[in-house]
């Protein structure tokens, strides 16, 4: 099993939202389709929303969430990018 690096871009109105996440797969192809059943349910308030591009839409096309990137990467790499990400180095 690889790791991969799933980014998932978010759109609300004019506000844009990165998340980042860590899939285990077979391949590239089994890491998309855990992605995209992931995204089917991003959203708690529309039960049914509508297939886009690499993603889908909820409530009416108001907010859109979809994969921006899939890419090889390691544990290590995930966890540093996190740290780097979510430590306030204050000097």
């Amino acid at each position: 099993m690889t790791d991969y690096w799933v980014k998932i871009t978010e759109k609300e109105d004019e506000e844009v939202r990165r998340h980042h996440y860590l899939v285990t797969a077979s391949d590239m192809k089994e890491a998309r389709k855990v992605a995209q059943e992931f995204i089917r349910h991003f959203c708690d308030e529309d039960d049914e929303p509508e297939t886009i591009a690499d993603g889908f839409a909820f409530c009416n096309r108001a907010i859109t969430v979809h994969i921006a990137d899939i890419k090889e990467t390691t544990r290590e790499d995930f966890k540093e990018f996190l740290l780097k990400t979510h430590t306030i180095d204050w000097k």
